[in-house]
């Protein structure tokens, strides 16, 4: 086979892959939109749609989708595609096209999602990384005091430890309840922390351990007012509820986008208002970048290219189901599982179920069986599988159902529920 023939194989062989028509079927996406009828307690078109847009695994119903998310179809074929494109093309692609040409589309679209500029946003491998370059770029000093919680995630708490132990910040943690009265009664209770050295506080937006969400913007006006540092953990809340980041009242934000985003695990987001830029020193080593560049504060190599590529196929299919229909739907499953629960003997609710207060995460209990009994029963005898949560005096088992669940997967969750706290 001469050089031509050769040349003439592969340029067939490149044509027919799918990466391709990538492009076109983005682009196509955004002219397709959900129906009228698909409102939260339509089960037949949520059938339909879990059809259509996922490939799931019949062996067990996954009610444990708080971990990562299950990537739809498309994103799934999306991935798969860059995978092949940026292996077939290797360094011609990242170094030519990359960063020139697809970068700055995948940019805009999570900006018009995170309600952002693009200058304002910076990918990161996860939410922990991302949270960790805020937390450790801030220039705390001796004595200053940080407010935490107990169920903010263990990452965050731990890197705060680390800097108790290395700069000699002072932590603070206040207890929030399990059910409140209300909201303001949350608030309250950050107020009545903060004394003249407080100068930051940590909020997790949507706790991962039992779906409660914190009035985050109440707060984070209430510690404006007095100078204070907000951080806002929003790993759970980002494209399960529906609002943008600077909605929030934070200047600094870090979100996963491997959960509710539904992009392939390997990528997170990372937000901080422009002005404060400059107040952030980067954790890696960049002398390259402008000080109001917010791409100072991300020098960690080469990404997982693939990943970040696949994050604009994310964005398309957020655009198609819109994140307000996706939260009601959510919320819509959750309030059908929890209303029967708690309505059992033996068993508690440990998230409040308001619509201002929980989502797609819930957590319950079953007097007298531990929670690592009710995750066993529910996974071999009902194929339910679930995950215990370990709070600061108590383990509960988490709930979290997706998109593609349907009410007769939580009915077996019921059944499993009813059969551990009769049978016991």
């Amino acid at each position: 086979m001469n050089r031509r023939n050769v040349l003439k194989g592969l340029g067939l062989s490149l044509m027919a892959s799918p990466f391709l028509s990538w492009a076109h079927d983005v682009d196509s996406f955004h002219e397709e939109s959900i129906p009228v009828e698909g409102s939260p307690d339509d089960e037949g078109f949520w059938k339909k749609f879990a059809r259509k847009h996922y490939d799931i695994s019949s062996d067990f119903v996954n009610l444990e989708n708080g971990y990562f998310g299950v990537q739809p179809r498309s994103v799934l074929q999306a991935y798969q595609a860059n995978i092949q494109k940026v292996n077939t093309l290797s360094s011609k692609y990242m170094r030519q096209e990359f960063y020139q040409r697809d970068f700055p589309e995948i940019m805009k679209s999570l900006a018009e999602i995170a309600g952002t500029s693009t200058d304002e946003l910076l990918i990161t491998r996860n939410a922990t990384e991302a949270l960790n370059i805020l937390i450790q770029g801030i220039d705390w000093k001796k004595g200053d005091e940080v407010i935490l919680q107990h169920h903010d995630y263990h990452s965050m708490i731990e890197t705060f430890q680390m800097l108790e132990k290395q700069q000699g910040i002072v932590l603070k943690f206040v207890d929030v309840p399990l059910l409140p009265h209300n909201q303001e009664e949350i608030v309250q209770l950050y107020q009545n922390a903060v004394t003249p050295q407080t100068r930051g506080i940590l909020l997790t937006h949507l706790t991962h351990l039992t779906g409660q969400i914190l009035p985050v913007q109440a707060i984070a006006e209430f510690a404006r007012s007095r100078g204070i540092e907000v951080i806002v953990d929003a790993a759970h809340s980002f494209a399960q509820l529906d609002y943008q980041l600077p909605d929030l009242g934070a200047d600094f934000v870090g979100v996963n986008l491997h959960k509710w985003f539904g992009n392939p695990l390997g990528a997170g987001l990372m937000y901080v208002k422009e002005e404060r830029i400059l107040d952030i020193q980067p954790l890696f080593g960049d002398f390259r970048r402008k000080e109001d560049d917010i791409r100072k504060l991300g020098h960690y190599g080469t990404p997982a290219t693939p990943v970040v590529m696949t994050l604009r196929a994310a964005a398309a299919f957020h655009q198609m189901v819109s994140i307000p229909r996706k939260e009601a739907r959510l919320r819509y499953l959750q309030n059908y599982w929890t209303s029967q629960a708690q309505a059992m003997d033996r068993v508690q609710v440990t998230t409040p179920t308001d619509a201002a207060q929980s989502c797609a995460l819930a957590s319950f209990k079953v007097e007298g069986v531990e929670a690592k009994e009710v995750v066993r029963r529910l996974d071999e005898d009902f194929g339910v599988f679930t995950v215990i949560r370990r709070l600061k005096q108590d383990t509960v088992v988490r709930v979290t159902p997706n998109l593609y669940n349907v009410k007769k997967d939580l009915d077996r969750l019921l059944e499993g529920i009813y059969d551990i706290s009769t049978q016991s």
